[in-house]
C-alpha cells in the first residue's frame, strides 16, 4: 500500500467519523469533514505526482474525485443542520467506498487524448458542478421535511453556482473535444446528457426568475431532487448503462 492509498483510506475513515459526530452534534462535524477533505486532497495530489498529470485516469480516481467534489461543496456552503450535512457526507462515503472496494488501486499514465490543458480544466469543473447540484438536492430534502424558507435560498445559490461551473466545464470540454476527436460535439451518451443537464438547470434558473412560477415554493426543491437523479445518470449511467461511450471512465 502506497502513502497515497493510505491517505485515501484515512480520508474515508475521517468521513465516517464526521458522519457519526454530525449525528450527535452537527456543528462539530465540520472540522472532521474539512480535515478529511485535506487528507483526501493530499492523496489525490500524491497520485498526480506519481504520473505527473491530473489524477483522473481510471475508475478509482473518478469516484474519488466525485466524493471530493461533494465534500468541497458541503464545506463551501456549510450548514450545521443534519438534514443537509448527513445526506452529503453519506454520498461522499458511498462514492469513496465504491472507489476503494470495487476498483484496482494502481495508477495509470494518461493516454494521448488526455494530454491537453483542456482535460485538467474540464473534468474538475464538472465534478464541482456535480457536487454543488448534489448539495442542492440535500437542501431540497431539508425543505421537504420542514418547509423552512431558508432552504429555498440555499437551493438557488447552489444551483446557480453549479450552473456557472457547468458552463465553464462545457466550454473547456468543447475545446478538448476538438483536440481529442476533431469536433466540438458528438452524438455520445455523456455529451448528450451533459446538454440535458445544461437545459435542465437552465430551466430551473428560468423558473426562478419568472414571477409566474417563483411563487410555487415546492417547484424548485422538487426539481433539485430530480436533478440529482439526472446527475447520477450523466455521471454513472452513461458509463455503465448506455453502452460504450468515448467518455466512459
Amino acid at each position: 500500500m502506497t502513502l497515497s492509498d493510505l491517505l485515501l483510506v484515512s480520508a474515508l475513515a475521517f468521513y465516517l467519523l464526521a458522519f457519526g459526530v454530525t449525528v450527535l452534534r452537527p456543528a462539530s462535524g465540520g472540522f472532521l469533514l474539512g480535515f478529511g477533505a485535506a487528507v483526501h486532497l493530499g492523496a489525490m495530489v500524491g497520485r498526480g505526482v506519481a504520473i505527473s498529470f491530473l489524477p483522473l485516469t481510471n475508475k478509482l480516481e473518478s469516484f474519488s474525485a466525485a466524493a471530493l467534489g461533494v465534500v468541497v461543496a458541503t464545506l463551501w456552503f456549510w450548514q450545521p443542520r443534519k438534514r443537509f450535512v448527513l445526506p452529503l457526507i453519506g454520498v461522499a462515503i458511498v462514492y469513496l467506498t465504491v472507489a476503494l472496494w470495487f476498483f484496482p488501486w494502481e495508477t495509470h499514465f494518461p493516454p494521448p487524448l488526455m494530454r491537453t490543458i483542456w482535460y485538467p480544466l474540464h473534468v474538475p469543473l464538472s465534478f464541482m458542478a456535480y457536487g454543488l447540484w448534489t448539495a442542492a438536492a440535500a437542501a431540497a430534502f431539508g425543505f421537504m421535511i420542514d418547509r423552512d424558507a431558508a432552504w429555498a435560498g440555499l437551493i438557488d445559490r447552489l444551483v446557480l453556482t453549479g450552473f456557472a461551473f457547468w458552463n465553464l466545464s462545457m466550454i473547456c470540454g468543447g475545446f478538448w473535444g476538438v483536440v481529442a476527436w476533431g469536433a466540438y460535439f458528438m452524438w455520445d451518451a455523456k455529451i448528450i446528457w451533459s446538454v440535458v443537464l445544461w437545459f435542465f438547470y437552465g430551466a430551473f434558473l428560468h423558473l426562478r426568475m419568472s414571477s409566474r412560477w417563483s411563487t410555487l415554493r415546492w417547484l424548485r426543491p422538487t426539481l433539485a431532487l430530480v436533478g440529482f437523479l439526472a446527475v447520477l445518470i450523466a455521471y454513472i449511467g452513461t458509463s455503465f448503462l448506455f453502452g460504450r461511450s468515448s467518455h466512459a471512465f
